[in-house]
């Protein structure tokens, strides 16, 4: 299965997260690996760190937020678990927590640049559950004009409260920030599959399932435990993926295993046997058929096709 960022859309693989041997860099904000637990919300210049790096952010994580670049003049290239598709003005770009991703600008490209704390979002997930299908999957997608203008003046005030000393400022941040995400969804690209996303409980279901395959996924684990696990039947299980991911239980396991091993393909030294070693595969032939089913192409390809 080839990872693609598709046409002004969401990347098709499984999102990835946080049980990777992919030796990236991993920020809290690119170049800072500090620990900063008091705010939830950062806003700076797009233009900010690039333009002290030749234009080029290489590839990092942010295990800990959730970022959405918002460009305003300019463009570049996106790579995003080393697949790369270029974007230009009236572009946002979304990089949910953990993924491997990097920038190559355009010089003078400018905008701004959102990054929200996990916690907060994923309360602010539960109150309102439609801002899921903004924030779950990376991607590029495209804005007119004047919607774009009426996103950076919620972010200029936001950008305002977040920097002055006013009364009850972090209140006025949350207000601005909710605003840019309301702008967003309501002028989301129509696409049916993308809204529905996070209107039920079933949306919950697969949230804690993906969560819980982020843990025993290198445990090739049986779906009856982690369906016992989850509190809910099989069926419900296969239910609740297929409507809201569009993919069985099975198939969200097996992204996520390629996922992982695409990763390690590209980013790590590590053999195929060690690869297998690492995925809980019983050995290096069956991983390499596996990987091959999945990606249409046997690793050692792949790895010579993504080597950076």
């Amino acid at each position: 299965m080839a990872n693609a960022i598709g046409h002004g859309g969401a990347i098709t693989t499984a999102q990835v997260g946080s049980l990777s041997a992919a030796d990236v860099p991993r920020y809290i904000l690119f170049g800072d690996e500090s620990v900063r637990s008091d705010w939830f919300v950062n806003v700076e210049p797009l233009d900010r760190r690039p333009r002290d790096s030749g234009w080029v952010i290489a590839p990092h994580t942010h295990p800990r937020f959730t970022q959405m670049a918002f460009c305003t003049a300019g463009g570049g290239d996106l790579s995003v678990e080393g697949e790369t598709r270029a974007f230009g003005p009236g572009s946002v770009l979304v990089v949910p927590p953990h993924t491997i991703h990097g920038f190559h600008y355009q010089e003078d490209s400018n905008g701004w640049v959102v990054t929200i704390e996990r916690n907060y979002l994923a309360d602010l997930l539960v109150r309102a559950p439609a801002l899921t299908a903004i924030v779950e999957a990376p991607g590029i997608f495209a804005f007119d004009a004047d919607v774009m203008c009426v996103i950076v003046n919620h972010i200029t005030s936001l950008c305002d409260e977040l920097h002055d000393m006013r009364e009850a400022k972090a209140i006025g941040a949350e207000i601005g920030l909710l605003s840019v995400l309301l702008t967003l969804l309501r002028h989301w690209p129509a696409d049916e599959t993308l809204r529905q996303k996070g209107v039920d409980g079933r949306a919950g279901l697969v949230g804690r399932y993906k969560e819980l395959l982020e843990r025993r996924y290198r445990e090739q684990p049986h779906l009856s435990h982690l369906a016992r696990e989850l509190g809910v039947s099989q069926s419900q299980l296969r239910m609740a993926c297929g409507s809201i991911a569009g993919m069985s239980p099975l198939e969200l396991m097996h992204d996520r295993t390629l996922a992982e091993a695409q990763r390690c393909l590209a980013y790590t030294a590590m053999s195929v046997g060690e690869i297998a070693d690492w995925l809980g595969f019983s050995d290096a032939s069956y991983f390499s058929r596996f990987f091959k089913q999945a990606a249409g192409e046997p690793p050692t390809a792949y790895r010579r096709k993504k080597a950076f």
